[in-house]
């Protein structure tokens, strides 16, 4: 008897267990993989061939269909109908979508104005997402803007007869606030006065959270910090003490190790160790090798926080770099002096380069021997987006000069100057990015290794062309560079299929061999890319062909983030 009741409940579970495909149909304003996420299941993309699909317990049917019911009624769809049937095989929920709710009034009472913070206008569909993430962003909005209480009203009132929706946003704010007292708790081995030097907090300036966010990013910048928290508290008169907490890193030795490949250097290979608090106050020491198919170096760095937001930096190394024609041997040293104000900074230079260029395919172009070039180098960069590797809106300028006196200890009279600049908009669910750069060099006197010249194409140059191998060449078809360059590069960037974002680019450079280029011969290319998100930036890959002659001129790239 026990023997044939423990049969019964097994066969009772596995019948009421089973598990089958899930499969939605009738859904056309919101898409599959949108709704497959909101009962918490997977749909591989097409090239995921190894995964499973999604599948549920057909227990849960009625669970899921009330969940998709409240998700519908989230995104405006309050009279949506849902069934679901089953055979032997799958689940089918069938999804009667009706009419949605749409916004028919926007009433806003607000001493700034908030019309770009709220994401809904007149006839959208409303969403509730959206209008809790306007409340956010209006109370962000008013912080950045000095104001750290508010008193914020915001209300949707929803008619069901009419499918109508009317939204109301009402602010009173208090007087503008000020930061008062910034106290820093900070560790045996780092001053406080350090960590002020890199705060954006000072005692009477106004209140925004956007100071707040610069500090917590110039506290993380530095490694020897493993934890950094800035508390606030506001009192009845409107003023905001900081409150910063410091956790210093307890193991301050770190060893890193890469492994990468790129068009423009072939395979790669780092190892670099470094040590993130070296005797106290954020002093870092490291060393790093790096290894490519063109390129081989090995550098020691040691940078020293200084009050007032600056920092001492010192870099010494040698490199052997292959250049089609000729290879270079290089052992230098720069001391620099750095300012940062996000998003100003400034860096003072000396650079103390020695260069033996040797192997040389052409004695006249590429002269081999050695070159002691001493050179002092400015540089100053304003930059704004909001990320470095993949940035999805913001802008970024920057100047860079150096140059040199001949005289004992400097074997040429020569400047060099760069200039660079782009903008990244986004545009609903697309991003147009542009840049231009531009570049002089001149020789006055003696002279310079050869690889001071501008060289042109790549991944980060003109996409039709081979890494520089744009421009004039030699009798043995090598590159030899040039004296000047501009070039553009303007792109779009949008959503293809989940992680898979296309790019179309057009790429433009004008050189010469004179102060600036000669703009009445330039390289126009065009071409498209593929871009797939991973932790470490977007792995890239652009097909770009010369306008002019595309079956002769063009090339294939690939590397690891957006170029710019």
């Amino acid at each position: 008897m026990r023997a044939k009741l423990l049969f019964l409940l097994l066969s009772s579970s596995v019948l009421y267990a089973q598990t089958l495909p899930l499969l939605f149909q009738g859904n056309r304003a919101l898409g599959e993989r949108e709704l497959y996420e909101t009962v918490h299941l997977y749909k591989p993309y097409f090239y995921e061939f190894y995964k499973d699909e999604p599948a549920v317990d057909t227990r849960t049917l009625p669970i899921l269909r009330q969940t998709l019911q409240n998700f519908y009624k989230t995104k405006g769809f309050y009279h949506t109908e849902i069934s679901y049937a089953k055979n032997e095989k799958t689940i089918t929920i069938s999804i009667k979508e009706n009419a949605p709710i749409r916004v028919n009034d926007i009433t806003t009472l607000s001493k700034l104005d908030i019309a770009s913070k709220i994401f809904l206008e007149k006839n959208d569909i409303f969403d509730a997402e959206k209008f809790t993430q306007s409340k956010k962003e209006i109370e962000l909005f008013y912080a950045n803007n000095h104001y750290c209480n508010i008193e914020l009203d915001a209300k949707a009132w929803i008619d069901i007869n009419t499918n109508s929706a009317y939204l109301t946003y009402s602010v009173t704010p208090n007087a503008l606030c000020h930061f008062a007292n910034v106290t820093v708790h900070s560790s045996e081995t780092i001053d406080a006065d350090i960590i002020k030097s890199l705060l954006y907090i000072e005692e009477g300036d106004s209140f925004s959270l956007e100071k707040i966010k610069k500090s917590y990013q110039s506290l993380y910048s530095h490694d020897g910090i493993s934890k950094a928290l800035i508390d606030t508290k506001t009192d009845e008169n409107n003023s905001v003490d900081a409150i910063v907490t410091i956790t210093e890193n307890e193991k301050p030795i770190r060893m890193q190790i890469g492994l990468g490949a790129s068009s423009n250097e072939g395979f790669m290979a780092s190892f670099g160790v470094k040590h993130r608090n070296l005797f106290g106050n954020l002093k870092t020491l490291s060393l790093n090798t790096r290894v490519t198919q063109i390129q081989q170096s090995l550098k020691i760095n040691y940078e020293m926080p200084l009050v007032n937001k600056n920092s001492f930096g010192a870099e010494s190394g040698l490199e052997n770099e292959i250049f089609e024609g000729f290879k270079e041997k290089r052992v230098f040293t720069t001391l620099s002096i750095n300012q940062r104000f996000t998003p100003t900074s400034f860096k003072e230079s000396l650079f103390f380069d020695n260069v033996d260029t040797y192997e040389s395919d052409d004695k006249l172009l590429f002269p081999e021997g050695s070159l002691f070039v001493l050179s002092p180098k400015l540089e100053w960069n304003y930059d704004t987006r909001d990320k470095i590797l993949e940035p999805s809106k913001g802008y970024f300028l920057g100047a860079e000069v150096m140059g040199s006196a001949m005289s004992e200890i400097s074997d040429a009279t020569y400047y060099k100057f760069k200039l660079s600049g782009g903008y990244i908009l986004p545009l609903a669910s697309t991003i147009l990015a542009a840049r231009v750069k531009f570049g002089s060099l001149h020789l006055y006197q003696g002279e310079i290794p050869a690889s001071y010249r501008f060289y042109a194409g790549g991944m980060d140059s003109n996409r039709a062309y081979g890494y520089r191998k744009l421009g004039a060449v030699d009798a043995l078809l090598n590159p030899i560079g040039f004296d000047s360059v501009v070039e553009t590069k303007i792109e779009e960037r949008f959503p293809l299929y989940g992680a898979i974002r296309g790019v179309v680019f057009n790429d433009n450079t004008f050189i010469g061999d004179n102060f600036t280029p000669n703009f009445t011969r330039g390289y126009y290319s065009a071409g498209v890319g593929l871009r797939y998100r991973t932790p470490i930036g977007g792995l890239a890959i652009d097909f770009g062909f010369d306008i002019a002659d595309p079956t002769a001129q063009h090339a294939l790239h690939f590397h690891i983030g957006e170029s710019f």
